[in-house]
């Protein structure tokens, strides 16, 4: 309980802070995070807007992206192995521009836009049932354990604000932090990008 009144009074302070325009459009997020069928030949897409869809994952896969809940936590050969399969699964994700303050799990008023326009996106009725990967990153400053533990704060403060914000039902956000184990500038470990969350679409599963 301490932990949502915390939250909640973070968020607010958030939103009391001036914002720019948002760098990214809902409907480039939905773009990116929308599971689209596979063509079938023949056949046309019908109009309007579709639910998204699990893509074909090997059964252990499957299996273990199914095993995946906002209260499970992963140990590290299990956060390895879900990225691989976001990866070599070609999953529908997109990496948000959410940028937090040095060694903090706060986001930065400049990012509220985005955050905002990723909630927007969620709530569009092609993702409807669908549920998605929030993946929390640090830089490389600090030592493993302290980043994972960032990270995975950093992960939870987005889905928290978009329970919050948006309404969107928490149970179909997964939290997962990465620590620094995956950088998205490793030429520059201790780069502002690599602050970031990269949300990925599990589809329905």
């Amino acid at each position: 309980m301490k932990t949502f009144v915390l939250a909640s009074v973070v968020i607010a302070a958030v939103l009391a802070q001036p914002a720019r325009a948002q760098s990214v459009t809902s409907d480039a997020i939905l773009r990116k995070l929308e599971a689209r069928p596979a063509a079938t030949r023949g056949l046309t897409r019908p109009l309007g807007p579709q639910p998204a869809v699990a893509p074909a994952l090997k059964p252990e896969d499957r299996a273990l992206l199914q095993t995946l809940s906002p209260a499970r936590g992963l140990k590290q050969v299990e956060r390895e192995k879900v990225a691989e399969i976001v990866e070599t699964q070609d999953l529908p994700k997109i990496d948000i521009p959410i940028t937090f303050d040095y060694d903090s799990d706060r986001i930065r008023p400049a990012s509220i836009p985005d955050v905002n326009e990723l909630g927007k996106a969620l709530l569009d009725a092609r993702l409807a049932e669908a549920r998605f990967l929030v993946n929390g990153h640090t830089d490389g400053a600090g030592s493993a354990e302290y980043n994972q533990q960032l990270s995975e704060r950093r992960a939870l403060a987005i889905r928290t604000y978009l329970a919050e914000r948006f309404g969107f039902p928490p149970e179909r956000l997964i939290a997962i932090g990465y620590g620094k184990e995956r950088l998205k500038n490793a030429a520059d470990p201790f780069a502002e990008e690599n602050r970031r969350v990269e949300v990925v679409n599990l589809g329905k599963n």
